[in-house]
């Protein structure tokens, strides 16, 4: 078992992954996140989100990548335009992860809003 904290605690637990809200900006994301999967999860491009609870997510685990293509980070954009924002860190490995030669993006619940509350 892993512990990851940001605005969320992130537990990965072997094939799952939950992340409970330690904010308010935290538990945006999570209720973002399960909305962008009901949204997009057609385009295979976005981890499987498994449930979202009262701000708690389950989502399926993938293998850490340390790379991502240019490519791919253009198609999550140009098909998910909430994501396409300049505080939506694309570029970051840790928002992704890798299945089977495929990368999806496993980190997805910041929008307009949500990045405004970065600063």
């Amino acid at each position: 078992m892993r512990i990851k904290i940001s605005t969320r605690l992130v537990i990965l637990i072997g094939n799952i992954v939950l992340k409970f809200p330690l904010s308010r900006r935290g538990f945006l994301q999570c209720k973002n996140e399960r909305q962008i999967w009901k949204d997009y999860k057609h385009t295979n491009l976005i981890g499987t989100l498994h449930w979202e609870f009262l701000g708690i997510v389950c989502m399926k685990r993938y293998k850490p990548t340390e790379r991502i293509p240019i490519l791919q980070i253009k198609k999550v954009k140009s098909i998910i335009p909430e994501l396409d924002i300049p505080r939506c860190d694309l570029h970051n490995y840790h928002n992704w992860g890798i299945d089977n030669g495929k990368y999806y993006l496993i980190d997805y619940g910041v929008n307009q809003y949500i990045s405004t509350l970065y600063c």
